[in-house]
């Protein structure tokens, strides 16, 4: 009995309840362990429960409803925590860094407050020393991906990427998702706060005159 509501624990806990478990499930061998740390965790919503009392129907009704959260986004999650993108500093390419992590952040279709939360995790050497730093400053998802370009976005590679950005046309077979992609990408390594007007007017400046609008 005891085995099957340990191996049950992952498929009822959704949200934040999920991310913790995800977190804490190394120091987690088995069920006793689980309902002590549960409830110092969460003792302000359960503190009429004892580790007597605490079974599946009780777990369900602590933890916040997100019925939205799917299988695999719980998935996800459990491995952007367990496996993390690193990211060492100038050493490595910070947009292409920016991009894995956000590809996966939508996958388990985190906010920017969870993105913010589990950050440090993802960064070593040099960024971890930058982040230990300059943390204390950084409130929102969008001034972090600022911050951390401008500390170790190259200047080279964003002075080549604005060189190829002022010319690159539309190839001959080049659709225009594909154009598009490449254009939006040049634009990130240039600003990745430049505005969507100035994108436009890149996006137009190279695209083939036959879809241009006159």
């Amino acid at each position: 009995r005891r085995d099957d509501q340990f191996e049950a624990i992952p498929l009822l806990l959704e949200g934040d309840a999920y991310l913790w478990y995800a977190e804490n499930s190394d120091a987690i061998l088995n069920f006793e362990i689980f309902t002590k740390l549960f409830l110092q965790q969460y003792k302000s919503t359960a503190s009429s429960l004892t580790s007597s009392t605490v079974g599946t129907r009780a777990l369900v009704a602590s933890v916040p409803d997100h019925t939205s959260t799917s299988h695999l986004q719980r998935t996800v999650a459990d491995e952007i925590i367990k496996r993390p993108t690193y990211f060492r500093g100038s050493q490595d390419d910070v947009h292409e860094w920016l991009d894995k992590l956000e590809q996966r952040f939508s996958m388990a279709q985190w906010s920017d407050a969870n993105k913010l939360h589990y950050i440090s995790i993802h960064l070593l050497e040099d960024a971890y020393r930058w982040w230990m730093q300059t943390s204390s400053t950084i409130s929102t998802w969008s001034s972090f991906t600022n911050a951390v370009t401008r500390a170790f976005g190259s200047t080279r590679a964003q002075e080549l990427a604005f060189e190829q950005l002022k010319w690159y046309k539309q190839t001959i077979n080049q659709s225009i998702t594909q154009y598009y992609d490449k254009i939006i990408e040049l634009c990130k390594k240039v600003d990745l706060a430049m505005p969507d007007s100035l994108k436009l007017k890149y996006l137009m400046a190279g695209i083939k005159e036959s879809l241009k609008t006159h």
